[in-house]
């Protein structure tokens, strides 16, 4: 019996590589986005903590200091906040990648297990076929 041979084998091959690939791509704008989420709640953090240190307390220095450190902090997170909307479009833009090269892979998988169906019933026929002419041949002796 013949072995099933699907002729996009090597198709179906590139898509699921380029599927892979998607991945490791959406992998990496997900954790860019978690990076810039986890250095925001960092500096929340961080604001919260400067907050509550000048709290009673009088010297003119150290509050015009922690003044000065909570606009910093205030600054560096509208950069944060930019840097995170486009990390987001960044990573929608992946996740349609991925979603449409697993559509392509999904379309040359389904084809082949159509195509292997279709070549079994093949097999069954001729093996049918051959059983048929075996006994025939056998009767007409």
């Amino acid at each position: 019996m013949k072995k099933f041979i699907f002729s996009m084998q090597k198709i179906l091959e590139l898509r699921e590589f380029e599927k892979k690939q998607a991945e490791q791509e959406l992998g990496k704008a997900v954790a860019e986005e978690t990076k810039i989420q986890n250095t925001l709640d960092l500096i929340a953090q961080q604001r919260i903590a400067s907050a509550q240190s000048v709290k009673g307390v009088t010297d003119l220095y150290v509050l015009v200091g922690a003044e000065n450190h909570i606009k910093f902090l205030d600054s560096k997170t509208e950069e944060l906040l930019q840097q995170l909307t486009e990390a987001k479009l960044v990573t929608e833009q992946k996740r349609e990648a991925m979603k449409k090269a697993m559509q392509n892979v999904s379309v040359l998988e389904k084809l082949r297990d159509a195509r292997k169906a279709e070549w079994q019933e093949e097999v069954k026929r001729a093996e049918a076929k051959e059983i048929d002419d075996s006994n025939n041949s056998r009767y007409k002796k």
